[in-house]
């Protein structure tokens, strides 16, 4: 079809598919997950980069939606350089993101 842009669809569906996984954490986790592979997979096909805030809100360890307070925690670290450190739960990854822009 002419005026369809592949990856335009696949950011949609990435979105799409990462808001059902987090409506959907708290019934069934294993489905969630589910949408998280299946957002992953899109992604890699269509050669898409992730959204920031996707690619933060899900551990990289174990797959699951990154949610504070229920499977995560986040705080802010001054070691080394400071940092937000988000920690999973569930497999005990740490996931940091550093506060300055380096130069």
């Amino acid at each position: 079809m002419p005026g369809t842009d592949p990856r335009r669809i696949a950011q949609q569906r990435i979105e799409i598919l990462f808001n059902k996984a987090k409506e959907t954490y708290s019934a069934d986790p294993a489905q969630s997950r589910r949408y998280v592979r299946l957002l992953r997979r899109i992604a890699q096909r269509t050669r898409t980069k992730l959204p920031t805030h996707v690619r933060r809100g899900i551990c990289r360890g174990c797959g699951t939606v990154l949610i504070p307070g229920v499977n995560s925690h986040t705080r802010v670290r001054q070691r080394r350089e400071p940092h937000t450190a988000t920690t999973c739960h569930l497999c005990g990854r740490v996931h940091r993101i550093p506060l300055r822009t380096r130069t």
